[in-house]
């Protein structure tokens, strides 16, 4: 179990974080829930007894969740806090009083975003792997895939700035990111199979779910929040549907599933923190071992966007089996922002 101390040290923490990544009400909404949290508010006992890690739960954030889910749901008086974008105790105690079976709900399970924009930071390493082998088609295999948003990388359109991947004027979502270093190859991989899975998924065509996802976009994020709407019908107008399975037991599916002449990626972003242990044991096994027998024609590959070195953002890592070394080849390609607004190349 943590402690209460380490509970509202994680609010405060995770209230910068939101200020720095372009939500100051948020923050501010964060710094207030943790001074209510300090002072024993009604509703902060679930929180201050929380019995796992609160940062690497993301417990501010559930809450944050829990609240814009309130506000979209025609809660007026908190809605006015939010266009006001000013929050007092009361309002914050009251609104949380009456939603207590809200909260309660959104306490059980960890945010679901899964930002379509993190694309733009995963296409370097897809566009990598290409360039590593050459003229092999993609079996991608996500997990924490959430609405499977991300499951379309390939079908978006990118605008770095000093280069542009994809046609803008039939892509379905245009994402504009700083780039930073050298260009990486002008390659166009080709996915001739994609799967995704999650704990709880979330459905692209069911209001209920997508109100849901919606509401882990932070207030004061109206471009955010238009972005992933668009992803969100791109992927109900495909289709897209999210198994609902434990990381390690997809992928040990979905290795069993390899197709003959194409690489079979694993790729996530910002999920292995909610990933058990023994999972995360499970994963890296199975990886290594598909990778053990991998050959050029039928590669294994793992992309990874993750935190690691980077001090202001999250490292893209790549790893790639192909009969050239039992242990793989891996690389840290850079870093980029954790919503993708930036990405940092840092290898050739």
């Amino acid at each position: 179990m943590s402690s209460p101390d380490s509970v509202i040290a994680a609010f405060r923490d995770q209230a910068d974080y939101c200020r720095t990544l372009g939500s100051p009400f948020t923050g501010a909404l964060l710094d207030l829930a943790a001074e209510r949290l300090k002072a024993n508010a009604a509703w902060s006992a679930p929180l201050l007894a929380w019995p796992g890690n609160p940062r690497a739960d993301a417990l501010a954030l559930r809450l944050a969740g829990a609240l814009h889910r309130a506000v979209f749901d025609g809660d007026t008086q908190l809605a006015a806090c939010y266009t006001a974008e000013e929050i007092t105790a009361a309002d914050l105690d009251a609104a949380l009083a009456r939603h207590a079976a809200l909260l309660a709900q959104y306490l059980q399970s960890p945010p679901q975003t899964n930002d379509p924009q993190r694309s733009a930071v995963l296409l370097g390493g897809f566009l990598k792997l290409a360039q590593l082998c050459p003229g092999v088609a993609l079996q991608t295999c996500e997990i924490g895939a959430s609405a499977g948003l991300n499951l379309s990388w390939d079908a978006y359109a990118y605008d770095f700035g000093n280069w542009q991947h994809g046609e803008p004027q039939t892509a379905p979502l245009l994402l504009r990111c700083r780039w930073g270093g050298a260009q990486p190859p002008t390659l166009h991989p080709k996915v001739i199979a994609r799967a995704g899975c999650d704990v709880s998924p979330l459905d692209a065509r069911s209001t209920t779910d997508r109100q849901r996802l919606l509401s882990y976009i932070w207030a004061g994020q109206p471009e955010r929040l238009a972005r992933v709407t668009l992803a969100l019908d791109h992927a109900a107008g495909r289709d897209i549907t999210v198994a609902r399975r434990h990381a390690a037991d997809f992928v040990a599916a979905q290795l069993q599933q390899r197709q003959k002449d194409a690489a079979f990626v694993l790729y996530h972003s910002i999920v292995w923190q909610y990933v058990a242990a023994d999972e995360q044991q499970r994963i890296t096994a199975a990886m290594q071992q598909a990778g053990a027998v991998a050959t050029a024609q039928s590669p294994v590959a793992w992309l990874r966007f993750e935190p690691g070195r980077a001090k202001d953002g999250a490292d893209l890592t790549l790893t790639v089996w192909d009969g050239s070394s039992a242990d793989g080849r891996e690389a840290r390609l850079g870093a980029g922002d954790y919503h993708g607004r930036w990405m940092r190349w840092e290898t050739d």
